[in-house]
């Protein structure tokens, strides 16, 4: 069985790592989201002037 200072060791490293989960998960759709809109962007001006 794990002491105190251990399990609360465990629950503090569980929950580090869900938090850089998210963390993560935002900025990688963050920079998919700002990717798909820079790529827009261009498309439209050229088909504009083309």
């Amino acid at each position: 069985m794990l002491t105190v200072p251990a399990l609360t060791l465990l629950f503090i490293c569980i929950v580090v790592g869900l938090a850089a989960a998210f963390v993560l998960m935002f900025w990688e759709i963050e920079q998919r989201m700002s990717k798909s809109h820079r790529m827009s962007k261009p498309y439209r001006k050229s088909g504009r002037v083309g």
